[in-house]
């Protein structure tokens, strides 16, 4: 493998080459400033001793006082001596060429153990750059296989270093814009179905109000009270159409997680007072009785508009199945776990084929308004299951219906 080098690792070898240089010119420059320093010392000790001895010995000549420094003996003797009168204790006990040799010596061992560091440290240094040089590689390489959607954290590559969390900072990230991007995709198919859905279920309400329209065109002499019958039902049609378009872009918009829905605490009264406020003239017209039994203090957590809107599509689906002069009932109660809300009606019942479809989309069951679009209920149960509840049903067919919301605590 050949190791790749980049201008910050140039700098730090550079750095290091330049340092070790610069001590070992200033270990042996000391070095050498201490051996001149030393030489000249002796030399001049020497000169000192030579001077004294022809001073005090004139008979001896020149060449025999020098023969005598450069004849080597025996200085065991001489330190006794010299120690005695308390001459050359320290370095002077010692002969010029033997303290050189030490000094010598001592520069080649110090530049040998300079040039072991640096040798160690460049080896050193070039066996950690190759191993994290193979982590970046395999870093590359796992870089790859996230692009080709193959998410994996494999725990026992996880190493404490900064490599290791480089590579998990890594799939986060990617595991954040996979699931941004799923999400992204899961809103467009989400509108693309609910285009689909809207055009498909106006095509009946537009080819009606279509025909009638050309009617009324046609027929300028059309009977006053013809006329306004198919202008009441053009107007119906028309009311038909906005509550469907505003009602499936609301579950679109819940399905492909556009909508955040709040959690804040609220009082199961206020919620149920809140529908019957808006359902009160439909029950009316149908001649059906609006009841609530709550208990007081009943809570839950929960957002306000979009709970009111999916009780209020139940109740509203009570009160379309119910017969004239029927009641429906609204109850709550909350315990340890959850807060439940029931909605019962003493209408037609639903048979067990029924309920199995009851929340799909533009389901309409036998018993249905002519009115109805199938898909209040559905919109009622994304409301309720988005916030960590869940709908259950129990009906018997000539015996009502209940509708259970249960929101957990």
């Amino acid at each position: 493998m050949r190791l790749r080098w980049n201008e910050e690792i140039k700098k730090l070898f550079v750095g290091m080459g330049l340092f070790l240089a610069a001590v070992l010119l200033l270990g042996n420059l000391g070095v050498g400033i201490f051996r001149n320093q030393t030489r000249r010392e002796y030399t001049a000790l020497a000169a000192g001793i030579l001077e004294n001895v022809q001073q005090s010995y004139p008979l001896i000549s020149e060449d025999e006082l020098i023969r005598l420094l450069e004849t080597p003996g025996h200085t065991s003797g001489g330190r006794e001596l010299l120690a005695r009168y308390g001459i050359f204790e320290g370095d002077g006990s010692r002969t010029f060429g033997g303290q050189e040799k030490r000094l010598l010596y001592f520069q080649i061992g110090m530049n040998l153990f300079l040039l072991s560091v640096l040798v160690l440290g460049v080896s050193g240094a070039v066996f950690y750059l190759r191993k994290r040089q193979s982590r970046i590689e395999e870093l590359q390489r796992y870089l790859e296989q996230l692009g080709r959607g193959n998410y994996c954290l494999e725990p026992e590559e996880n190493l404490d270093d900064e490599l290791s969390g480089l590579r998990n900072e890594i799939y986060r990230i990617t595991v954040q814009l996979r699931e941004s991007a799923a999400l992204e995709q899961r809103r467009r198919r989400a509108l693309s179905d609910s285009v689909a859905d809207i055009s498909h279920q106006l095509k009946t309400p537009m080819t009606s109000m279509t025909i009638l329209l050309d009617n009324l065109a046609e027929n300028a002499d059309m009977d006053r009270f013809i006329r306004q019958r198919f202008l009441l039902e053009i107007r119906r049609q028309l009311t038909g159409m906005s509550w469907l378009i505003a009602t499936m872009l609301k579950l679109s918009r819940l399905e492909a997680g556009v909508v955040e829905l709040e959690r804040v605490p609220l009082q199961a009264r206020d919620l149920v007072e809140s529908c019957f406020d808006r359902l009160q003239t439909t029950a009316e017209w149908r001649e059906v009785r609006l009841e609530a039994e709550l208990e007081p203090g009943v809570t839950l957590t929960a957002d306000e508009n979009w709970t009111v809107e999916a009780l209020c599509n139940i109740v509203k689906n009570a009160v379309e199945h119910s017969a004239a002069g029927g009641n429906v009932r609204v109850t709550a109660r909350e315990n340890e776990v959850y807060t439940e809300i029931r909605v019962t009606d003493d209408g037609v019942g639903i048979s067990p084929e029924e309920r199995e479809k009851l929340f799909q989309r533009f389901y309409r069951g036998n018993s249905a308004d002519r009115d109805s679009t199938g898909i209040g209920l559905a919109l009622a149960k994304e409301v309720v299951e988005q916030q960590r509840g869940h709908i259950q049903v129990d009906s018997q067919e000539g015996k009502g219906t209940v509708f259970s919301l249960k929101f957990m605590k």
